[in-house]
Parts: structure tokens; sequence; C-alpha cells
């Protein structure tokens, strides 16, 4: 049976989100999920960050895409549920230093002000796994990207984006048949040593103003490929703005750092 249940809207560089408290009580349906998502009828959001208790008493952070498929992890929404879970949920920056997802647990680090107000958020997003470079066809087109996962699968372009590729072959990209799971497509322009800018399409969402895995998975490749620089701080920049990446070249781990910003709140019929 619906109910009336607080939630919270929260964004990471516009990539959008609805949060919710679903302790001890099922999963969103893919019908239920679209319809919250929906921007007309709904709340609206790229998608529903829900909060659950893993086994072992983690929280965990678990990621319902606008069209109803579940993602791993979610690199923007992360840095959002952190900071909700302190300033909203009580939790504490302990509680937080370690979240459970499907994409097992990532590690993290809220920069909280003496007013108990966290101003961005520091996440280990684990190792770049590298599938290598693969080369397919899309609508008659032919792309050369490399293949990894780093929290969610990606397909890495690297190579700023022509006029309108992104809506008229992202789609096609993120379900092709190289990709069993479907994946996030990127496209990478290197500026200099430490700065590049980056577009997604994002699977399950469409073209969002940024996502964190995505612009972490593109930064990676271009330090593998020695275009961007390892051990020091990378500016990457996507539509809805800047974020801070750093790849370890000892551990190979990806840092990201960026804001989180509420929204509003309100009440649902979830």
């Amino acid at each position: 049976m619906s109910v009336m249940q607080p939630f919270w809207k929260y964004h990471g560089l516009g990539n959008d989100f609805v949060l919710v408290d679903r302790r001890g009580q099922s999963n969103f349906t893919p019908e239920r999920t679209r319809e919250v998502c929906n921007r007309h009828t709904g709340i609206g959001a790229d998608g529903i960050l829900a909060l659950m208790i893993a086994p072992g008493g983690l929280p965990m952070m678990r990621v319902f895409n606008a069209d109803g498929s579940v993602a791993d992890m979610c690199g923007n929404g992360l840095r959002c549920f952190v900071r909700w879970l302190v300033e909203d949920m009580n939790f504490s920056e302990k509680d937080v230093r370690v979240i459970k997802t499907d994409a097992g647990e990532q590690y993290c680090e809220a920069v909280v002000s003496p007013e108990g107000l966290v101003s961005a958020v520091k996440v280990n997003l684990g190792t770049a796994l590298f599938a290598g470079e693969v080369k397919i066809t899309a609508g008659g087109k032919e792309y050369l990207g490399d293949d990894l996962f780093l929290a969610n699968p990606h397909f890495v372009i690297s190579r700023g984006p022509e006029a309108d590729e992104l809506a008229s072959f992202g789609p096609l990209l993120s379900v092709h048949e190289q990709f069993p799971r479907d994946t996030n497509v990127e496209w990478i322009s290197v500026v200099d040593s430490r700065h590049a800018n980056v577009q997604v399409y994002e699977r399950g969402c469409g073209i969002t103003q940024a996502c964190g895995t995505g612009a972490a998975a593109a930064a990676a490749v271009a330090v593998r490929q020695g275009h961007l620089e390892a051990d020091c701080d990378l500016v990457v920049t996507q539509p809805g703005g800047k974020l801070i990446y750093r790849v370890d070249s000892a551990t190979g781990h990806v840092f990201m750092t960026g804001p989180a910003t509420r929204v509003f709140t309100g009440e649902y019929e979830f």
C-alpha cells in the first residue's frame, strides 16, 4: 500500500535525485520509479537514492535510474547521499565513512563545517578495471573507445563529441551488444595535462548535466594514455560544473571530490 513519506531533492552539478529512507521497506518497482522521476507528473529526477541497511549495519545506497533500472553506483548521487545522511538523517561523519552500494563498499569523507554543514564530499571510487580498447559500429558509424568498469560500466571515447552526437548515438552505444549490462558512454576532450572536458550519455538516464563515475572513468583512461597526469588534482568540467579527480599511480585508485546541493523537501505517496 502506498503511503505518504518524506523525501529530499538533491543534485550534484545538476545531476538530480530524490532521496528517501527505505529502511525496512521493499525496493521500488520499475513502474514506480518511472512515476516518481517523471518531470511532468512526479517529483522529477535522474534517479532515486534509497537508504537501506546492509548486513553488518552499514548504510546502503540503492540507485534506481529514471527508466526503472537499477545502477551499480552513482558518483554524484553518493555525494548527495552522504550530505543527506549527515545533515538530514542524523548520521555522524564516522557513520558515513563506508557506504555499501551494489558496486561494493565506497569510502567517503564528508568535509563538515563547525556548523555541521557538508561543503564537499571526497570519495575513493576504487580501481578502474580495463577490459581493453574495442571498436564497434552503431548507426552506421564506427567508434573506437576503452571498455572499463569503475563503479559502473563505461565506454570512453577519447575525443570531444560532434554536434548532436550524444543525442543521436549515445542511446545506440549505451545498449550496444558489446555491453551485456549496457554502459555509460563518455566523450573526453583533454585541455592540458590537468584539465579536461567530459560529456556523458548515462545508461538508464540519458544525457545528464554531470556523471561522477563517468568523468572518473574518462580521467582514468586519459591518465592511462598519458594525456592527464597521475598523482595530482585534475579538474574535469562537465555541462553542470567542475569536479576534482586524482588517480593514484601506486594503487590505481581514483578519487573524486565535489559538492552536493539540497534543492527542496516534501512528502510523496511512495
